[in-house]
């Protein structure tokens, strides 16, 4: 009896973990990977709290739906370039960010005719603006940028 208390709290909690971690991180390969994790804790879900199948079946549905989600996120352009040696610099300037802040993704991306180099998926303009205040002194040219991505 008490298990029938407990899966719907499990839900609320796992619908709410779905929805924070699909804003954060947007490479093709963890994101697949999250997907086949979130299908697995579903599975280990099921046989843990003997989930009914249309509990089940209703994760996986918002796992389907969140697929095609838009959101955005706030990014730092440490890089913005057009010159002859451009694409050099860029690769150089992600080389470097990457060796001071290994934890923080770095998108080093080319729109004609500029190479321009962005840091971080921050969700709240507050937590970029502390970051990028911190790595001013390195980058004295810096600005906050807002950039959607799809989440799953």
């Amino acid at each position: 009896m008490k298990f029938n208390k407990i899966i719907p709290l499990v839900a609320v909690l796992f619908f709410g973990a779905v929805s924070s971690f699909a804003q954060e991180e947007t490479d093709t390969l963890v994101i697949e990977k999250r997907e086949k994790s979130y299908l697995q804790l579903i599975d280990t879900l099921g046989e843990s709290f003997s989930m009914p199948d249309s509990l089940k079946a209703a994760l996986q549905m918002q796992v389907e739906k969140n697929k095609g989600r838009k959101s955005s996120v706030y990014r730092i352009r440490i890089f913005f370039d057009n010159s002859q040696n451009a694409r050099n610099v860029s690769t150089e300037v992600v080389d470097t960010f990457k060796v001071y802040y290994p934890d923080i993704p770095v998108y080093r991306s080319y729109s004609n005719p500029y190479f321009k180099v962005t840091v971080g998926d921050f969700r709240t303009k507050s937590d970029a603006m502390r970051f990028l205040e911190a790595i001013r002194p390195k980058y004295p040219t810096v600005f906050l940028v807002k950039e959607p991505f799809s989440t799953i």
